[in-house]
């Protein structure tokens, strides 16, 4: 079979999920028959990561988020390189490639890992990523979305050849998750007796983590042990650090951690606050990990988590809710070990196999036209 090559589009300034996203599927990528490229659209740690695993990455830096100077070069480097089709995540990266797409005549495809609206810091920002994405969809071949959640509003949206792909996630390994445990917490100065209230996420606003520093003061009333952990960097992460340090709750924000997944068995409960969520990719390490999940009622997370079944569901903004979900697994063992149990054969649903067979048979529906 013909060998393909297949330009890929991330904004990669941080490493986030989309970027997980990424790196997991080209380095799964059948070789012989796709060859991938990568630009990133900003400077930061993705482009050398994806240099490490062998894999060849650009960087075309947009100034901001309606920055068009680097198409001309963008271009360029599709006619030069031979590539066969576009894949685009982000607003910058479908800007980009759709009207890349639009001049050399090739086909685009776009992964949509989250809803658009929710993933600036300002209405106006919004706004105009919005006007941007409706205007250039018709541009795009097909549409990938990580949940059925994100493929329905696609479609409300007028997108057209759109395909639900879960995204996929390898076995994580914790050979010893009590000296995982004592060892983080030891090294953080995290009392070994505290309960543990712990998150890994982006700081930003979508990920809800304000609900779940107002759902640690409740809960410090009922767990005077309580402590709370938050990994991961961000814009917030100032406006987090000032929050925190101005209430009484002994917490840890460690900032962004490689390989976070190996704190994970120093975590009690693991929360997911969102306001909006494509689908929720950490979740799948908390539950290989073993930890009860407590999780917003929202996007593609519940076709991950099954309402009591795999975890515990709370309404959006709601740190009631949440922290009253989190109080009855730390008193409830048994409730807590049967949806651990649960989430460890669940979270096999979501791999990497099934996520990069689905998204080869997506590329070859398109280039085999």
């Amino acid at each position: 079979m013909q060998t393909y090559k297949i330009l890929h589009l991330i904004g990669g300034g941080e490493i986030g999920g989309a970027e997980q996203h990424v790196l997991t599927l080209l380095s799964n990528l059948n070789p012989s028959h796709f060859r991938p490229t990568v630009i990133c659209l900003a400077k930061g740690p993705f482009a050398e990561l994806l240099r490490q695993r062998g894999i060849e990455c650009y960087t075309l830096p947009m100034k901001f988020p309606l920055d068009i100077i680097p198409l001309p070069d963008l271009i360029k480097i599709i006619r030069s390189n031979q590539i066969s089709l576009i894949h685009t995540h982000g607003s910058r990266g479908n800007l980009l490639g759709r009207l890349a797409a639009r001049f050399t005549g090739i086909p685009c495809l776009t992964t949509v890992h989250s809803s658009l609206r929710y993933d600036y810091l300002s209405r106006l920002q919004a706004w105009i990523a919005l006007l941007i994405d409706r205007m250039t969809l018709p541009l795009a071949t097909g549409v990938i979305a990580v949940s059925s959640f994100l493929a329905r509003e696609l479609i409300g949206k007028g997108a057209l050849n759109v395909r639900t792909i879960y995204n996929g996630h390898a076995p994580i390994s914790i050979p010893d998750p009590q000296k995982n445990r004592t060892d983080f917490r030891t090294r953080w100065k995290i009392p070994l007796d505290s309960v543990v209230v712990g998150t890994i996420a982006r700081l930003h606003p979508t990920k809800g983590l304000e609900y779940l520093v107002a759902a640690a003061k409740l809960l410090q009333t009922r767990v005077p042990n309580l402590h709370l952990l938050i990994i991961g960097d961000g814009p917030l992460n100032s406006e987090l650090q000032g929050t925190l340090s101005s209430t009484n709750i002994p917490y840890t924000l460690t900032g962004f951690i490689p390989q976070a997944y190996e704190a994970l068995p120093a975590m009690d409960v693991f929360t997911l606050p969102s306001i909006s969520e494509g689908m929720g990719l950490v979740l799948l390490e908390a539950m290989q990990a073993g930890i009860p999940v407590v999780a917003s009622k929202v996007g593609g997370i519940p076709e991950v988590v099954r309402s009591d079944i795999d975890g515990l569901l709370v309404p959006p903004a709601n740190p009631e809710q949440l922290a009253e979900k989190c109080l009855r697994l730390f008193k409830d063992h048994s409730l807590a070990e049967r949806l651990v149990t649960s989430a460890s054969e669940r979270w096999q649903e979501f791999s990497i196999e099934n996520m990069v067979k689905r998204t080869e048979d997506f590329y070859l529906s398109i280039l085999q036209k």
